[in-house]
């Protein structure tokens, strides 16, 4: 009884504090996707110990799914995603055109087959001790890469879905670029209806109006600001709103954010968005690092994320991982000097023990 006490606190306990405290204080840390993870498995390992308690049958009937696509993910995993990959970069090539974002595809493809070319000259190379303690920082190296995108992907589906229960005071419309450099874009339409789209919920359930605010400079290329096209096409569209702010000076990201608080201390007099309910209104696919960027200001943000096309959810996901990355690169830099560490030391122990 102890025993099992013991476990349940330590499989579900734990991981349920920890995924609860970093959803809701911390949503854009990956420790959110990883809790999250870790708390699901345990659940359905739980869920299969059970299960056996009543019949065999039953617990290797709810263990089989798992286990096939584990199995499935080892032996064709890299494969099938190479082929993915690559009818990805044609449809996108097909309807999009050419351009060096839209190759992201092809060369994370490329980079996959890379990795496989060099793992097989490694182990064929296996008996020299140089060779293997490269294998060791490849492979290292490759993992977590491969890891921290799984729990980037985790916790960007978990901000993307998490409710908006509270009243919201602000809600920020993240601009891009202009067709014909005055009307916006089928994704920059869509990033407007969802912001109204909880502008209405929040007006119709809490009897509650936040104020939006459309943020975008104009680009070199570009007759009117992106904030002025989104009221334009608010307008167009005859949207009933309230206060909307327009923040027409930012070229980025951080810039959307940093303008928009300083449009708000212009217009309400507020001191900064620290104790503001504000939501980031964006793609889904742009939403996390969104949020992230947010957070490294001082701003603690949800987001509400509208939906993209399957097509070109890969590239733009891809490249939000590797923005991401450069975000975060000082702490993964400290783990890559982790594993070259351990591979040099590696090869000192092997040529000294040799």
């Amino acid at each position: 009884m102890g025993i099992s006490l013991i476990w349940l606190f330590v499989s579900v306990v734990i991981p349920l504090i920890c995924f609860s405290y970093w959803l809701f204080f911390r949503p854009t840390s990956l420790w959110t996707g990883f809790f999250f993870v870790m708390l699901t498995g345990f659940l359905y390992l739980m869920l299969i110990i059970q299960a056996e308690r009543v019949s065999q049958s039953l617990a290797i009937w709810i263990a089989t799914p798992i286990l096939i696509f584990l199995v499935l993910i080892g032996i064709f995993g890299m494969f099938t995603g190479v082929i993915a990959l690559f009818w990805n970069e044609r449809v996108l090539l097909k309807r999009e055109g050419f351009s060096l974002s839209n190759l992201l595809p092809l060369l994370v493809a490329f980079g996959l087959i890379g990795f496989q070319i060099a793992i097989l000259l490694l182990a064929y190379f296996g008996s020299n001790p140089y060779i293997v303690s490269l294998s060791l920082l490849i492979n290292l190296s490759f993992f977590y890469v491969v890891a921290i995108f799984f729990f980037y992907l985790m916790t960007s589906i978990l901000y993307n879905h998490f409710p908006h229960q509270k009243k919201v005071d602000y809600i920020i419309v993240l601009g891009a670029g202009l067709i014909d450099g005055e009307r916006v874009t089928p994704l920059l339409a869509s990033r407007i209806d969802a912001a109204v789209k909880l502008f209405d919920k929040q007006k119709n359930k809490k009897n509650h109006q936040p104020t939006i605010i459309l943020s975008g400079g104009q680009g070199p290329d570009e007759k009117v600001s992106e904030a002025r096209a989104m009221m334009n096409y608010v307008e167009e569209k005859n949207y009933q709103l309230g206060n909307v702010y327009l923040e027409e000076k930012s070229t980025n990201t951080k810039e959307n954010l940093q303008f928009s608080e300083a449009i708000a201390y212009q217009k309400d007099s507020i001191k900064n968005f620290n104790r503001k309910n504000i939501v980031i209104a964006s793609n889904n696919y742009h939403i996390l690092r969104a949020g992230k960027l947010a957070y490294k200001l001082g701003i603690f943000a949800r987001g509400v994320g509208s939906k993209t096309k399957l097509y070109y959810l890969p590239t733009a996901f891809i490249r939000e991982y590797i923005g991401y990355l450069a975000l975060t690169k000082k702490r993964h830099l400290i783990i890559f000097g982790i594993f070259l560490f351990f591979s040099v030391s590696f090869l000192v122990l092997k040529l000294f023990v040799s």
